[in-house]
């Protein structure tokens, strides 16, 4: 067994990996603003993970977590956690190529969320270019140039062309309480407040923003599609995609846990011999 993390800017997302290839459950734990992160995923772990199983992980959090989520580890007898980054190519059961200027400045969580989204579309027997949108804390829109079956291979293959980063909706809805005097805090929880003609302050800060985010995706992903002569796949993940979802004029199709997805991938495949 193997477990796989996703440490994001807000909250730690869990799931083991079976020896069949199999992804479990993902299980979370917040980690902003929270006291105790350790012995919380301890406590979470140390019935659950088999002692000496195996830790990969990825993280955009700041280091006291990723220094909580190693003490855990620790404290249940797992193996030294893996940190993994973004690479400059991936090449296993997909292939895909990383097109930043600097591949090694791509968000491992960017990263291991594409590499997921890819393995999705993998599954399928789908080659479709795409985009993927992962809402967070941050909301990322990234696209993903499919080549086609590679060499006669039958697996997707794609470079990740580029990608935009902007607040998320939690974010945005912050940003309006604390930068304005007369605006309320807003939760954006509450997205069934999201109207097409809000008649109150609370459906009017949500709709603004939702829409926002929607019209970001919309702009990226036509933009995708002028430059490919066909429509993208719109792939959304993170805990605003369903928000999302209904704010959107598009096709799209909502795929949870992509990160951890993508890590399962690097651990089938990079560290195969070692399972």
């Amino acid at each position: 067994m193997t477990l796989l993390v996703d440490v994001g800017n807000s909250a730690i997302k869990w799931a083991h990996l079976a020896a069949d290839g199999t992804v479990g459950d993902a299980q979370r734990q917040s980690h902003r603003g929270v006291a105790g992160i350790a012995s919380r995923l301890a406590d979470h772990w140390r019935d659950n993970v088999a002692r000496g199983a195996a830790v990969i992980a990825c993280s955009v959090a700041g280091p006291e977590v990723v220094a909580a989520v190693e003490e855990a580890a620790r404290t249940v007898d797992l193996q030294p956690v893996r940190w993994l980054i973004a690479q400059r190519s991936f090449d296993g059961p997909i292939a895909l190529t990383n097109g930043y200027r600097n591949p090694a400045q791509l968000g491992t969580d960017r990263w291991h969320c594409m590499l997921g989204a890819c393995s999705t579309l993998n599954t399928q027997r789908t080659m479709n270019s795409l985009v993927v949108v992962n809402a967070g804390t941050a909301t990322t829109v990234d696209c993903v140039d499919a080549n086609g079956a590679d060499g006669g291979k039958a697996r997707f293959a794609g470079k990740f062309i580029g990608g935009v980063i902007a607040p998320g909706v939690r974010l945005m809805l912050e940003s309006l309480a604390l930068q304005t005097a007369g605006l309320p805090s807003a939760n954006a929880d509450f997205s069934d407040n999201a109207a097409d003609f809000p008649d109150n302050t609370d459906a009017a800060i949500v709709t603004g923003v939702l829409d926002a985010q929607a019209g970001l995706v919309h702009q990226i992903w036509h933009r995708f599609a002028a430059r490919l002569h066909v429509e993208p796949r719109l792939i959304l993940t993170g805990g605003y995609a369903k928000a999302l979802f209904a704010r959107l004029s598009m096709a799209a199709d909502i795929e949870h846990n992509l990160v951890l997805r993508g890590l399962a991938l690097r651990a089938q495949t990079d560290f195969s011999n070692e399972r």
